[in-house]
């Protein structure tokens, strides 16, 4: 699957991300797969709230092995 770069996104953010991704793990891979589309569905409605905790359960699981997170 080829993805299209949002025009806000930067060459060097998109492959920084691509890095990041590339270093998770399976597990933590399978649950981003749930939770970014869920992230982009709550954004489409408005849902700030709900993006929040999206955010924030998708930043758990980026730190989970990270022995220092922002």
């Amino acid at each position: 699957m080829s993805l299209t770069p949002v025009p806000e996104i930067s060459a060097e953010e998109l492959a920084e991300f691509r890095r990041g991704v590339d270093a998770l793990g399976p597990v933590q891979r399978r649950i981003l797969a749930l939770l970014i589309p869920r992230l982009i569905a709550l954004e489409e409605r408005g849902d700030t709230d709900g993006a929040l905790r999206a955010v924030e359960e998708i930043r758990v699981i980026l730190c989970e092995d990270a022995e220092t997170c922002h």
